[in-house]
């Protein structure tokens, strides 16, 4: 799934306020406020309708028996990047989910020096650059000489790559891939899906959705 996502549009961008809520029934003939009961209904309402909207934005059927089996599929896939239909989901979903919220299942990134400006070819850069390059190699049939030359020329690449030339981009893309061999790279390169068997994790496929600015 790319990076750049499609926004989410209509009721799906507004969140649901209960201060919106109606009265109802006869507090609405006599003209009387909103009480609690209301405001619970219109916000049960408004969720309802905006889950037939988030099932109508992913194309999903909301009347089926694991709809919210696909929901939180959907959402993770957004999120995380993560297809759903791979063969070690669960393993890199558990990757992700741990990463964000468990401070032990992650390393401390190298590659900037004490003091003074970053590195010109640091650690995470060399991974970004990698990561962008195998992840082209996997959508198209283009060299790595052909894909520099497209990084330092695509639009969208331009913040990122735009200030270098394809030889110098191809040279420490070379780098990177020499240097992935070892472990303190790696763990740089694909966090801590370094540690897990290739068996089990694709470690390219790791570098892509954690550096690649347009994963799939």
């Amino acid at each position: 799934m790319s990076s750049k996502k499609r926004p989410f549009t209509g009721s799906l961008r507004k969140p649901i306020d209960p201060r919106d809520a109606r009265a109802r029934g006869l507090r609405a003939t006599l003209g009387a406020a909103p009480d609690d009961s209301d405001q619970l209904a219109y916000a049960q309402s408004e969720l309802a309708a905006r889950w037939v909207a988030l099932d109508e934005f992913f194309g999903l059927n909301s009347k089926a028996s694991n709809i919210w089996e696909q929901r939180a599929k959907a959402l993770i896939e957004r999120r995380y990047g993560l297809r759903s239909d791979g063969s070690q989901w669960w393993g890199r979903l558990a990757i992700h989910m741990a990463i964000g919220c468990v401070p032990g299942i992650s390393f401390r990134r190298p590659g900037k020096k004490k003091h003074g400006a970053p590195l010109e070819w640091s650690d995470e850069r060399l991974a970004q650059l990698f990561a962008d390059v195998e992840h082209m190699k996997r959508k198209s049939r283009m060299s790595v000489r052909q894909i520099c030359q497209r990084l330092s020329q695509k639009r969208e690449y331009a913040e990122r790559w735009g200030k270098y030339n394809a030889p110098g981009l191809r040279k420490a893309y070379l780098d990177a891939k020499k240097r992935s061999k070892g472990l303190l790279f790696q763990l740089v390169l694909c966090g801590p899906a370094a540690t897990i068997p290739d068996k089990c994790i694709d470690p390219i496929e790791a570098a892509i959705q954690l550096h690649a600015l347009d994963p799939y």
